[in-house]
């Protein structure tokens, strides 16, 4: 077989390196105002999984559109996500701070917040790039299937914690995750949220083959 044949394993790797890479730009440029973050990784989420589950090759058409479709939902997410952030960070330094029994007590009360809070931050936006609900009820499902998926949640946080402790640890990988980073991470933790998803909708699977004509890459 020739090796530069578009079916060959060295082309799909090489075009599947070269939709990280453009992907990872497209989140970076969308992501320029800052406001349009959330925004930008749903439509980041909305590209990849597509990419994966059918090895559709419309990386921009399918990034502009999710985009553009997910605008102001995402956005708001993403302003809420911010805003309860900031919260939670001047608390903590405040309770830091002052260094007494009540500063314990509200640290840890927090703590008890912080964790569904960054649970939820895990599923939302390739909840919002997925499912077309209110924003409400996109907050309510991914904090539903943060806790029902618990395990599948694990292996988001295994996977985030290994890229950033390798990230800061070596530094040609540092720059490895400045060239494509987001790109590659949403690629390994897609298929997560694929697996996920396809529990909520059964026919995905064959609908996924019959377009990719391939065999899947995960089982239902």
């Amino acid at each position: 077989m020739n090796l530069f044949d578009s079916n060959s394993l060295i082309m799909k790797l090489f075009n599947l390196l070269a939709d990280i890479l453009l992907l990872h730009i497209l989140w970076l440029v969308y992501s320029l105002p800052i406001i349009t973050i959330g925004a930008s990784t749903t439509a980041l989420y909305y590209a990849m999984m597509k990419r994966i589950r059918t090895d559709e090759g419309n990386i921009i058409p399918n990034f502009h559109g999710s985009f553009k479709s997910n605008f102001r939902q995402a956005t708001i997410i993403w302003i809420i996500l911010a805003t309860f952030f900031i919260v939670f960070f001047l608390d903590i330094r405040f309770c830091l701070a002052l260094n007494n029994d009540f500063s314990k007590i509200m640290l840890f009360g927090c703590s008890l917040f912080f964790l569904p809070f960054l649970l939820i931050c895990f599923y939302i936006f390739p909840v919002q790039a997925k499912f077309e609900n209110r924003i409400f009820d996109n907050f309510k499902n991914a904090f539903f299937m943060a806790f029902v998926h618990f395990p599948y949640t694990l292996l988001l946080i295994f996977l985030t914690a290994t890229v950033i402790l390798f990230a800061f640890r070596y530094r040609l990988l540092m720059g490895f995750f400045i060239i494509c980073g987001m790109g590659f991470y949403s690629y390994i933790t897609s298929g997560v949220y694929i697996q996920v998803f396809r529990k909520y909708i059964p026919n995905e699977a064959e609908e996924d083959l019959e377009k990719s004509g391939r065999t899947l890459y995960f089982d239902q």
